[in-house]
């Protein structure tokens, strides 16, 4: 349901969509939607194929999916200025979205699935991204541009895999997700509270036998949104606010409300204990999963920090004061 929707907004507008599937070294199978030249008619449209436009990848933010880049009319939606602007652009969804549900052995339904953090999103997907959005296009290097979290799993990935570096020209990162230092908010208190709160998370893996947040009823959560927030419209928009920040101007409230609340609980139990592990040690760590473990996987029995110092690309920051999950200590 929320591929169609991707698909239907970005043709509604008169831009030409293309879907592929990307599989990554250890089996997942990702969805990533291409939009290969400007709206039709526009002087920015050069092919229909994207041939000769340089490549730029949209990596979303937590809680998200490509549909962050399109949710907004075509002249306000990042992916179809891009378009228009002359870029050949490619809105990969990472691993437990909606869209990124498939493996070639596992369903949704085996733990096995959903035993995956931020490394392997780093490790694995990002590298696949970008590997067949230079293959299709034919180019060399292509543009980055991350949001939230996209950010750090851009940082992790050119971090883990530094051999990447050159495939990337420059990375542009909107609201940079860093470590918890100053965050204001609810996500403040819930980091405070990671560890009361993780019997309520084994009570629903035990009761409900997920190792994903969510219901697996499509359009449930919108569904329920849709009927709770007309009447209720003030309790949707400061719950969304204490946890975000207050708005701009230009920030659609009605789209981002509906949005946010499909998506929110689709995230694997054990990715969002990294992020709280994150937030409470204020620092971008590998996973901590055991010594055994962390020796196998990172060649010591603690998890190490990620050495940013191996990003060797142009990085450009881009952050408001009014973010309250990124705040300028974090920036710093």
């Amino acid at each position: 349901q929320q591929y169609c929707i991707q698909i239907s907004m970005i043709r509604y507008w008169g831009y030409p969509a293309e879907s592929y599937d990307v599989t990554t070294e250890d089996g997942y199978i990702l969805n990533m939607i291409r939009i290969p030249s400007g709206r039709f008619g526009t002087v920015a449209e050069i092919n229909s194929t994207g041939c000769g436009r340089t490549p730029i990848l949209l990596m979303h933010g937590l809680f998200c999916d490509a549909a962050t880049f399109v949710l907004n009319p075509h002249d306000s939606s990042p992916a179809m200025f891009l378009a228009d602007m002359g870029f050949d652009v490619f809105l990969p969804s990472s691993r437990g979205t909606t869209n990124s549900q498939r493996h070639v052995n596992l369903t949704t339904s085996d733990a096995q699935f959903w035993k995956f953090t931020q490394d392997d999103m780093a490790r694995y997907d990002t590298p696949a991204f970008i590997d067949k959005i230079l293959e299709l296009n034919g180019a060399e290097a292509l543009y980055y541009v991350g949001h939230s979290q996209g950010t750090t799993i851009g940082f992790m990935a050119l971090a883990e895999r530094p051999e990447y570096n050159k495939k990337v020209r420059a990375m542009f990162q909107l609201a940079p997700a860093g470590p918890n230092y100053e965050r204001k908010g609810l996500l403040r208190l819930l980091f405070g509270a990671q560890q009361l709160l993780m019997p309520v998370v084994n009570a629903y893996k035990r009761i409900l036998g997920s190792h994903e947040f969510g219901l697996h009823v499509p359009g449930l959560l919108s569904n329920i949104a849709r009927t709770v927030c007309p009447p209720f419209f003030s309790v949707c928009r400061d719950v969304m606010f204490l946890a975000i920040g207050p708005p701009s101007a230009a920030f659609n409230l009605v789209r981002n409300i509906l949005l946010i609340i499909d998506i929110l609980f689709i995230i694997g139990i054990r990715r969002r204990r990294k992020l709280a592990s994150q937030g409470a040690r204020n620092a971008i760590e590998h996973f901590d999963i055991s010594p055994s473990e962390n020796l196998r996987r990172y060649g010591e029995i603690v998890a190490l920090p990620y050495n940013y110092k191996l990003v060797d690309t142009d990085v450009y920051l881009f952050w408001s004061r009014n973010d309250w999950l990124t705040t300028p200590d974090n920036i710093k």
